[in-house]
């Protein structure tokens, strides 16, 4: 099975890539030079559209990558996962982690001119803790009891119920971002783009680009290249044939089989990713109540033969921690690997000997293995009797049922946050903002998530989180597939880039154009 669906996955890559070489080629004649050469524009290929200007609202991913050049936030995550420095030049904690105290940058300035204070910032975490706004991360704030800024507006500090060692942490990213006090109160967050990053927001044509430009007054090192222009272009095979065109300078691609298609007139990054793969089961529906049919699901299924068949071999079988400091044993479940007469007893146990049918929702657009994973699940469950009905959706109509937790199972990529706290607190604790989303919590969980928030002892966190992993795979809570790879694509002369494993582009700040 593993060799027959590898073999298909190729040769009808081999088929698609041949016909939009053949379509970009003939759309494109004569067009083989930059079009922006002259002006210093990097045109970036993506290959799904935005779909919101607000990044406390953000969880579609090309959407997160590009607000995260535009809006800055109070720290940064490093390409070698260290917290330093962003808004904040630095920050205090006390004796109890009761109190967090941020020194703000002196001289930022929003896109509109404003200068950037503590005033700013705590409107921005206030808008994410209020309820009203439908923030992504408002579960990052479920232990803070106010913050204030300091008359002079160099000064956040922020209180705490009980210690709180993640959080310093999940102030990275653009659903953590710093918005303008003026902007909120006037309602036009999602109306107006002002941020502080290292690019100014210009333009937005739906379906087609989003242009860029270099903020010259950025409180880093400003950029060297003028600009960026995200080109929509909608399917990855056609991606590297512009790439391949010269018509665009870089390209983020998630499918192995066309990053294996980069010749070496292109420059190639790979970098293993925190993101993960994974098969959720909405354990509030039918039949994904009964704890024996999730179990029975989790045991069809072979993760390695997953990643072998949909990824050609290009990932790590994963539980649901996938950072290097907390990486969950991936053996430390009770079927590490397919075990079908097991699956089949868990059935029997459920009430289901003959089999049960279960419907399960795809991304087809950006997301590029979402149906090859599907397909492959859908093989192997087939052999425990049960029937995955697959119902492919676009980008559009997946991302508001995902949210709305309108589903049995999804297949799913989500984003791994460099803190475990962060990266599940908002999906299975009773209060979190996701909960609707992961279908699954427990009185266990939220005692274990509250004891992990309140230790900054690592060697103490590490075993509260081990028991976490245990209680939701345990539980099958989900199926936690594989990480995957992200695949970076450069033109030669363009150089400066480095991958970061939470797949931000913000690196792009530092890209330049050799002569």
């Amino acid at each position: 099975m593993k060799t027959l669906m590898t073999r298909q996955r190729s040769k009808s890559f081999a088929l698609v890539l041949a016909a939009s070489l053949t379509a970009f080629s003939v759309a494109n004649v004569g067009t083989v030079a930059r079009a922006d050469s002259k002006s210093n524009t990097v045109n970036v290929g993506i290959s799904a559209d935005i779909d919101k200007l607000d990044p406390h609202l953000s969880t579609n991913l090309s959407t997160v990558r590009v607000l995260g050049l535009v809006y800055s936030e109070l720290v940064e995550t490093t390409p070698q996962l260290q917290v330093v420095p962003g808004l904040a030049k630095s920050w205090y904690w006390n004796s109890s982690s009761t109190q967090l105290r941020l020194y703000i940058r002196k001289g930022v300035t929003f896109q509109d001119g404003t200068p950037f204070t503590a005033a700013d910032a705590k409107a921005s975490l206030d808008r994410i803790a209020n309820p009203a706004t439908g923030a992504v991360a408002r579960s990052n704030m479920a232990l803070v009891t106010s913050v204030t800024a300091s008359p002079d507006g160099a000064i956040l500090t922020i209180n705490f119920s009980a210690p709180d060692a993640p959080f310093l942490a999940s102030l990275d990213g653009p659903n953590m971002a710093m918005l303008s006090k003026k902007d909120i109160a006037a309602g036009v967050i999602g109306k107006k783009v002002n941020g502080t990053g290292p690019f100014k927001f210009v333009s937005w044509t739906p379906g087609q680009s989003v242009k860029l430009a270099t903020n010259t007054h950025y409180f880093g090192a400003a950029p060297s290249v003028s600009g960026i222009n995200f080109q929509i272009i909608p399917s990855e095979s056609s991606i590297l044939a512009a790439m391949n065109a010269g018509t665009i300078d870089f390209a983020y691609v998630g499918d192995p089989l066309v990053a294996k298609q980069v010749g070496s007139n292109l420059t190639l990054y790979k970098q293993s990713s925190l993101s993960y793969h994974v098969l959720q089961l909405n354990a509030t529906k039918a039949p994904l109540t009964n704890v024996n049919v999730r179990l029975a699901i989790q045991c069809a299924i072979d993760r390695q033969q997953v990643v072998n068949t949909a990824a050609l071999g290009e990932g790590n079988i994963t539980g649901p921690l996938t950072m290097p400091s907390y990486k969950s044993d991936t053996n430390a479940q009770p079927c590490p690997t397919a075990n079908i007469a097991k699956a089949k007893a868990y059935l029997k146990a459920a009430g289901y000997p003959n089999g049960l049918t279960l419907p399960v929702i795809t991304e087809g657009g950006e997301y590029a293995l979402a149906t090859p994973i599907a397909e492959s699940l859908k093989a192997q469950l087939a052999l425990a009797g049960i029937n995955m009905q697959i119902t492919a959706l676009d980008a559009a109509t997946y991302i508001p049922q995902w949210l709305a937790g309108n589903f049995v199972a999804a297949v799913a990529n989500n984003g791994g946050k460099v803190d475990p706290d962060t990266m599940y607190t908002r999906y299975f604790t009773s209060t979190g903002n996701l909960n609707k989303v992961a279908g699954y919590t427990t009185p266990t969980l939220d005692a274990l998530f509250l004891q992990g928030k309140s230790t900054g002892n690592v060697s103490q966190r590490k075993k509260i989180y081990a028991k976490i992993s245990s209680e939701l795979v345990n539980n099958a809570a989900w199926v936690w597939l594989f990480t995957p790879y992200d695949y970076y694509l450069s033109a030669k002369n363009l150089t400066g880039f480095t991958p970061n494993p939470n797949g931000s582009l913000l690196e792009l700040r530092n890209v330049k154009f050799s002569s």
